[in-house]
């Protein structure tokens, strides 16, 4: 039965194709499409346009189809579940007789959707390629107990390993088994069965809906007509007219307050938690079978794909899993390089453990700063989170002051050793101090937040290129935020002793060798002011190698145009272009220059960044040790970091004098282009044409 929207009045006038045709308005009636002839509906706006034509309904496929259909899904399922399903088909054919007008309860669309969609496979071939690789050769950062829980499933049949691998890819929560839509509902409910089951010696892979005992997750899975119903049954007023959040608090609040007739009940539990779990059940009832990731083995596979994918894939947006899959059916292409995996990049179990824990705390850390400063609480959370960490910290930094300094084993190596170090406990913990850090000048602590940056910069291993931003932050402090407010007697001399702090801060950065030239010309000019304010002479102002004060000057051209004004529209400006056509001031500059006799083409840092990539794209994916460890990288793992020019050194500055000198930039640019054109690496912009990176590359080789 469909309700279908008819019309207040109804006009009925011959068709030319055959039949009438009828035009009704705001009104409806239930029609019964198994008694009444089929129709074609066009629907436009607040009319529905109906044609009778002759009937033609296929007939549905006999019900023992459908057994043998079921019963060729099973060889993927062990015996001893095979033959429970046999004994189910019976049932299953009743079922498809009296429900004969929903095909999606059919084997052959599951089969049909699964056809369709090959990444649901794929999401399984991924999983157990990272299983193998990782077992392979770090298999040693595993505890026994954890070898035979992934040995365990390993031997799962295919349905409970793919529906375990679906589940996990899901957000950790409570799930309707009847909402799973990986397979037939009875062999999903049978997996879900024997991943739930302790194997001996092993974690079970799922846990069901008698470990739920959170009211608010119970609540969360009902439905908002299920809540609305839910709520009225408590007497919760208003239940139609709220949202699912209001209901869900409103269902929780009411069992934290006792009923009238629960005064009069004698021997009967009437508690708080009495109620809360009276509410689960009646959830339970609702919402039917539920499974949840066992929290064990969910985190024993996440460090699984940590260690696979060498970033931690479950945090975030981190799409690692969704691109490799991606791949694996042809819809994305990475570049084709040697794959050169490192098997001792972690130390131990115990280091790997660590340092998970650390990189969740500071993602969690990561998302409290992204509130606004005058939400206080979640400020105040995070600053909670650095002083739970702080004494670690503090043990970290004297044992790094014991241990002995470092031998010259040639700057390639070094820089290797550093990048190594990104994958230890002390670098993520090195990530949290600095967020501690961020966190007390949110909270206007400005003296606690000097005390974290001079930490920071008393050790040299951990998070280097970000030692000219600790500096620079620092000087600010003693400069505006802890220089006193009233400079009168005594309170003057302690605002010039802040200032000559200051002065020395900014002499330390220029002095430390791994502050970067774009951090140095911040505190040039900061040491500029400061000297200034304290009216220092010539001779007595700093003289350094590394001062940069001034960038060097570059040759302007102003271009006027006509702005448009429009108090209706937001976004960027726009202005009057030469054809009269609103544009954009990027399109109006490229106008000017094109009246000037230039050729030009809008693309932020992209076009600099093509052709780093074009003409270093085999320096980029050299296969240095642990830097391209899996087949799915659009970039080496050091990319992003200082080591990447250190650790190849040698093979950038050749690559450089070639350019200058042959200009071999002509035969690279073209080849790279043509050979990759496509794959994902990073900086890459394949819109703009290969004319055109050679174009800019020849008149810009001079300058190289």
């Amino acid at each position: 039965m469909v309700e279908e929207i008819l019309p207040e009045t109804s006009t009925t006038y011959p068709h030319p194709s055959g039949g009438n045709k009828r035009v009704r308005r705001k009104q409806t009636k239930q029609i019964d499409f198994l008694s009444q002839p089929v129709k074609s509906v066009t629907a436009t706006n607040d009319m529905v346009e109906m044609y009778e034509l002759p009937r033609t309904r296929s007939q549905p496929e006999p019900p023992q189809a459908v057994s043998e259909s079921i019963i060729e899904y099973l060889p993927t399922i062990p015996t001893d579940i095979v033959e429970s399903k046999a004994a189910t088909t019976k049932e299953i054919t009743v079922a498809y007789n009296s429900t004969m007008s929903s095909p999606k309860k059919t084997n052959g669309r599951n089969r049909a959707d699964q056809a369709q969609m090959p990444e649901r496979q794929s999401y399984l071939e991924i999983f157990d390629r990272i299983l193998q690789t990782v077992m392979q050769s770090e298999k040693h950062l595993f505890s026994e107990v954890e070898q035979q829980t992934l040995e365990t499933f390993s031997k799962l049949d295919h349905h409970s390993r793919h529906l375990y691998t679906r589940i996990f890819m899901r957000k950790q929560a409570w799930l309707r088994i009847s909402g799973l839509n990986y397979g037939e509902q009875v062999v999903m409910e049978q997996s879900c069965k024997l991943l739930s089951a302790q194997a001996p010696g092993s974690q079970p892979f799922l846990i069901t809906g008698e470990k739920l005992d959170s009211c608010k997750d119970a609540v969360s899975l009902l439905l908002l007509p299920e809540l609305k119903t839910m709520a009225r049954a408590r007497g919760i007023k208003q239940a139609n007219s709220k949202t699912k959040e209001a209901l869900c608090v409103d269902i929780i609040k009411s069992t934290k307050q006792r009923t009238v007739t629960s005064f009069f009940r004698k021997n009967t539990s009437d508690s708080a938690q009495h109620r809360q779990a009276e509410l689960i059940q009646q959830i339970l009832k609702t919402t039917g079978p539920l499974v949840h990731l066992h929290p064990e083995t969910a985190d024993l596979f996440e460090r699984v794909h940590m260690i696979f994918f060498r970033s931690a894939t479950h945090l975030g947006d981190n799409n690692t899993m969704r691109d490799a899959v991606l791949a694996n059916i042809g819809q994305k292409r990475f570049p084709k390089y040697q794959v050169v995996r490192s098997s001792d990049l972690f130390a131990s179990r115990d280091d790997v453990v660590r340092y998970k824990a650390l990189v969740e705390v500071g993602y969690a850390m990561e998302v409290l700063l992204t509130y606004s400063v005058k939400e206080i609480e979640q400020h105040q959370q995070g600053w909670n989170l650095y002083l739970e960490h702080r004494q670690e910290w503090h043990g970290l930094l004297k044992s790094l002051k014991q241990q002995p300094a470092a031998k010259d084993c040639g700057t390639e190596q070094m820089s290797l050793d550093y990048w190594r170090r990104h994958f230890t406990p002390g670098w993520a913990l090195a990530r949290i101090v600095e967020r501690g850090a961020r966190f007390a000048a949110n909270l206007k602590q400005f003296a606690d937040e000097r005390d974290v940056l001079e930490s920071l910069l008393s050790q040299d291993s951990y998070c280097l290129h970000k030692r000219g931003g600790w500096y620079e932050r620092l000087v600010l402090l003693y400069t505006t935020h802890l220089k006193p407010k009233q400079l009168k007697s005594k309170a003057a001399d302690l605002g010039q002793q802040h200032l000559y702090q200051a002065r020395d801060t900014c002499i330390r950065a220029l002095n430390d060798v791994h502050v970067n030239r774009i951090s140095l010309h911040a505190i040039s000019r900061q040491l500029h002011a400061i000297e200034n304010k304290l009216d220092l002479s010539a001779d007595q102002q700093a003289n350094h190698s590394r001062l940069c004060v001034e960038w060097q000057p570059v040759q302007e051209r102003v271009f006027y145009g006509m702005r448009i004004n429009s108090t209706m529209r937001r976004g960027p400006s726009m202005w009057d272009g030469p054809d009269g056509v609103p544009c954009s001031v990027e399109q109006l500059a490229l106008w000017r220059y094109r009246d000037l006799g230039f050729t030009g083409v809008h693309s932020e840092n992209a076009m600099i960044t093509t052709l780093f990539g074009l003409l270093f794209w085999d320096i980029i994916f050299y296969p240095l040790p642990g830097m391209l460890d899996t087949e799915y990288q659009s970039q080496p793992l050091d990319m992003n970091s200082e080591s990447f020019y250190f650790s190849r050194h040698t093979i950038i500055e050749q690559r450089l004098a070639e350019i200058s000198d042959t200009n071999c930039y002509e035969q690279i640019i073209p080849e790279i282009y043509a050979r990759e054109h496509g794959s994902e690496c990073i900086g890459i912009s394949w819109d703009l044409s290969c004319e055109q990176l050679q174009t800019v590359a020849k008149v810009s080789t001079h300058k190289v």
